[in-house]
């Protein structure tokens, strides 16, 4: 736990012990660092377990900046957002997430953010192989649709607000958890067709049909 240590840069050479000696279980967490630059290449080849960034950029070009340079990473779970009482990153841009394209990641969670554009869908593109995708703490305006293109196999939003919920049209996902949400118009098209595990708890939800 790197948590909390005045981190404000980060240099291959910072790194080289975990080129040396890779620790297949070893996970990371760097939040509440404040991160300004990390170096391309810096995290190349490098397979960690989880790595979590939270509260770690004061801008969101520092934030695109800092992710390029974890191109080359391989991460099970990747952990990126803020604190519910700690908020940095405003007026997120669907270029925002692009630098995790150049990443190999199984899990992705995003927490405690919002401010994002009109129509967020284009924010995932590069994460539409994960396994499994969680947003938590999320104030969503719009999203057009979770359809086909997206391979998830587990789709978790906990917490989050939406204006106008999508169509889920997601072939293979097999779990869904959707708990503890505000707003939004009720479920108005569902197309799972592999679904096995469904947790619909703590939410005012209506349906049209069934």
């Amino acid at each position: 736990d790197l948590s909390s240590n005045n981190i404000q840069n980060i240099y291959c050479q910072d790194l080289q012990v975990l080129h040396q000696m890779p620790l297949l279980n070893l996970s990371l967490d760097l939040s509440l660092n404040p991160i300004n630059f990390i170096q391309p290449g810096a995290f190349k080849e490098i397979r960690l377990r989880k790595l979590t960034l939270r509260n770690n950029f004061d801008s969101l070009n520092v934030m695109k900046t800092c992710i390029r340079g974890l191109a080359g990473l391989e991460v099970h779970r990747l952990v990126l957002g803020e604190f519910r009482n700690e908020r940095n990153i405003e007026d997120f841009d669907k270029s925002a997430l692009e630098g995790l394209c150049n990443l190999s990641i199984k899990e992705f969670r995003l927490a405690h953010l919002d401010d994002f554009p009109d129509d967020i869908i284009d924010l995932f593109n590069c994460l539409a192989n994960v396994s499994s995708f969680s947003l938590v703490s999320v104030y969503i305006k719009r999203i057009e649709d979770f359809s086909y293109n997206f391979r998830w196999q587990h789709l978790e939003l906990v917490n989050c607000k939406f204006e106008q919920f999508p169509p889920l049209e997601l072939k293979s996902l097999k779990r869904l958890t959707f708990t503890a949400n505000k707003g939004g118009n009720p479920f108005s098209e569902v197309d799972l067709p592999s679904l096995e595990f469904l947790d619909l708890s703590r939410n005012g939800l209506s349906f049209k049909g069934c």
